[in-house]
């Protein structure tokens, strides 16, 4: 089984919360030793890269899982660990479970992983080429684990809004995009959608690509400039200021254009 460099920590230092599984879960010692042995069996020059390196991909999971309520007597901390195929085209395929959780937990999931964008598949022999690959997810389950940004839109007062409304919001994109030269060179365009939570002191954190990848470069600028962002009209919630999922839109027009735009989604 080969694992991701950013999963090496989490593998050391937090066991497995397994249930109804016939199949007994690895010690961190025992993770560590099967880490160790799939890296020296490893058959790929490069491995599977998210797009935007490893620090999106913790992002892009962190904003992504849609968390069930799931009642229990305390609080708790599961870990999930994912199976995956990165095929020859970067798409993800074959999401398995290794120690099923909770059917609710486990099934969002899988539904997320399958929304994943492509990745930069794996190269072996100059060639692309499916890899299997492993992702544990720690995850809080609980009463007291509900977040103010878990809120459903339709139940907030006010939804977050930058500050001049949406014509200040695209003169800020057009004034601080910088096409990527990759993309600009190969006459690629197309339409970026970033998640992001707008904090309830107006502050843009945790951004983060959705959806399929271009490419070239546009993921990357379009999280960079989300990140340029300042400080946004928080959401209201019953009177107070509080911490929203939002979502951009931001347009790459082709290079003849050279231009971008965004909307709100």
């Amino acid at each position: 089984m080969r694992l991701l460099p950013i999963t090496i920590l989490l593998l050391l230092s937090y066991p497995v919360f397994s249930q109804d599984t016939t199949e007994k879960p690895l010690t961190p010692a025992e993770m560590e030793e099967e880490f160790r042995s799939s890296l020296a069996a490893l058959k790929a020059d490069v491995l599977p890269e998210f797009p935007g390196g490893q620090a999106n991909l913790e992002r892009w999971l962190a904003g992504s899982l849609n968390v069930p309520y799931i009642r229990l007597r305390e609080d708790t901390v599961v870990t999930v660990y994912v199976d995956f195929i990165v095929d020859q085209e970067g798409r993800v395929t074959d999401a398995k479970i290794r120690y099923p959780t909770f059917r609710q937990l486990d099934k969002e999931v899988l539904e997320m992983f399958y929304r994943m964008p492509k990745w930069k598949p794996g190269i072996l022999n100059g060639k692309f080429v499916p890899l299997n690959l492993t992702i544990p997810m720690k995850v809080a389950l609980g009463n007291s684990m509900r977040k103010p940004y878990d809120v459903p839109a339709p139940e907030l007062s006010k939804l977050p809004q930058y500050k001049g409304g949406g014509k200040a919001l695209a003169y800020f994109i057009r004034k601080n995009l910088q096409y990527p030269a990759e993309a600009r060179s190969a006459g690629i365009g197309g339409a970026v959608v970033v998640e992001f939570l707008v904090m309830s002191n107006g502050r843009v954190d945790n951004a983060a690509t959705i959806g399929s990848a271009i490419g070239y470069g546009l993921e990357e600028e379009a999280v960079r400039i989300v990140e340029k962002m300042p400080k946004w009209i928080p959401a209201q919630l019953e009177g107070r200021s509080v911490t929203a999922k939002h979502q951009l839109v931001i347009r790459f027009d082709p290079p003849k254009a050279a231009s971008a735009a965004g909307r709100k989604e």
